[in-house]
């Protein structure tokens, strides 16, 4: 996961609520609610788009800062439990069982989308 993802992500979410700094999320608990949305189509199909709209956005920050709204209500659609463990995943230690968790469940959502 690149490290973009993880300034993108905390630059876009201000908005205030129960975030996974707060609950600490472990790695199976990471793991376990971002693959959750792999077997539910309409949050399949947002997290494809959001994850097409951030390859696009790249790291220009102009773009980013465009696409909040937008970033946000794929979240929105996500659901707070996979918001809570993408925020878990993103705030990670590289090479933690938590990173590590959170790649692997990513890869299995990627593996959904069609590019």
């Amino acid at each position: 996961m690149s490290k973009f993802y993880a300034a993108l992500v905390a630059g876009l979410l201000l908005a205030p609520g129960v975030h996974a700094a707060d609950q600490k999320l472990g790695a199976a608990d990471i793991k376990k609610n971002l693959e959750a949305a792999a077997s539910d189509p309409a949050k399949v199909k947002a997290y494809c788009a959001m994850s097409k709209k951030m390859d696009e956005i790249g790291d220009d920050e102009k773009k980013a800062q465009a696409a909040g709204d937008e970033i946000d209500g794929y979240f929105k659609t996500l659901g707070d439990d996979f918001e809570n463990a993408w925020d878990a995943g993103q705030d990670a230690a590289d090479g933690s069982a938590e990173a590590t968790a959170m790649d692997q469940a990513v890869s299995t959502l990627d593996g959904k989308c069609s590019k």
